[in-house]
């Protein structure tokens, strides 16, 4: 014979725990507004990525003219 299950002494009745979800109702994004802001942050991570690329080409050169090593003994080394 199957044992009953003990109800838990901390549960709540089912009135106490129902839950309400209710949704906001807004209007409609503008397109304008936010093709704005996209474009706007797009350049900006271009321009992020053109100054470190930059600075890269910088750090190459100064590496060539400085004698420290060439591109070919890098290359060997790898």
């Amino acid at each position: 014979m199957p044992r009953r299950r003990k109800r838990k002494t901390n549960w709540k009745r089912q009135e106490e725990r129902a839950l309400r979800v209710r949704g906001v109702r807004r209007g409609t994004p503008d397109a304008k507004k936010l093709s704005r802001a996209f474009i706007g942050l797009a350049l900006a991570r271009a321009e992020v990525e053109a100054q470190e690329q930059a600075e890269a080409t910088k750090v190459k050169n100064n590496y060539r003219q400085d004698g420290n090593g060439d591109e070919s003994d890098r290359d060997e080394a790898s």
